[in-house]
């Protein structure tokens, strides 16, 4: 755990980066410096959420216990838009799960994307996101819990990826248990002004997802937007997001959650993995004392 100031108060701020459930990952968090990870549900100890159990959920604790590191929050992907109306059902009803884990765990955030079906009007995924999220928001303020949503965009699947969609999102469902993960990276490619969505949405910001990307101009000029190979994802430093005014903003808004790695580097892929993770939790200390 690393402190920093804010106004003269030390606040405490915890690094971390998304992780499946896997022993031996968890002890490389520890020995590189991390305080711990967001822990994906489903993941390989449990294939569907659903199935989340006293004893599985028991276990997941004890292999974080004996890694030395603890679980900043619990990512829920199930999928509530499934075109399968059984399987939406069952993602929509496995939240109290991923609940259950994360208290479990010593977490009060559940991280997750707002997913709603993709191809029709903003205003019918709107609706669908309020009865569903209007749902959540009661589960999460009866338990004084938190529900972040992560920003990416997922091809339209994804109601939450941008400040326009965050006004709409905040309005229909105002519950203060719904917030936002954070993730700059997104909002690049999108062009949309990284550190005044910051500054905009502070109240909202529970976690932040600590993502770079890198944008290449020559490619960009000859291919427009809708072409491809113009930006790829990067680990916090190698792209174009600006961290100082992130670590400023963060400061200034009196952020005291959790800062999670999302390593989707195709540079720091497969035997280079933990390499760009090291990297990652390197630039990002440097910031702090």
């Amino acid at each position: 755990m690393t402190e920093w100031l804010y106004y003269g108060k030390e606040v405490a701020m915890q690094f971390g980066f998304c992780a499946n459930y896997d022993e031996k990952l968890f002890r490389f968090a520890a020995e590189a410096g991390f305080d711990g990870v967001e822990l994906f549900v489903p993941n390989t100890l449990v294939p569907d959420a659903s199935g989340l159990n006293r004893q599985n959920i028991a276990q997941q604790k004890a292999a974080l216990e004996a890694a030395g590191i603890r679980a900043l929050t619990v990512f829920h992907f199930a999928n509530y838009a499934d075109a399968n109306a059984a399987k939406a059902r069952a993602a929509v009803s496995s939240m109290k799960k991923a609940m259950d884990l994360a208290e479990a765990l010593g977490t009060k955030i559940v991280t997750c994307n707002a997913w709603v079906p993709a191809g029709v009007p903003f205003a019918e995924q709107l609706k669908f996101y309020t009865k569903v999220f209007g749902r959540f928001a009661k589960m999460f303020e009866d338990r004084g819990m938190q529900l972040a949503i992560e920003n990416c965009p997922h091809g339209g699947r994804n109601i939450g990826y941008s400040p326009w969609t965050w006004e709409r999102m905040f309005d229909a469902v105002p519950s203060k248990a719904i917030g936002l993960e954070f993730d700059p990276s997104h909002l690049v490619f999108q062009f949309i002004d990284v550190e005044r969505a910051l500054y905009a949405f502070a109240d909202r910001v529970y976690a932040f997802h600590a993502k770079d990307t890198q944008i290449y101009p020559h490619v960009l000029e000859r291919t427009g937007v809708l072409g491809k190979g113009w930006w790829k994802f990067r680990i916090p430093g190698y792209g174009d997001v600006d961290w100082t005014a992130i670590f400023r903003g963060l400061t200034e808004i009196g952020f005291d959650g959790n800062m999670i790695i999302e390593h989707e580097d195709p540079i720091f892929h497969g035997g280079r993995r933990e390499e760009g993770l090291r990297l990652g939790l390197k630039h990002l200390k440097s910031f702090v004392v």
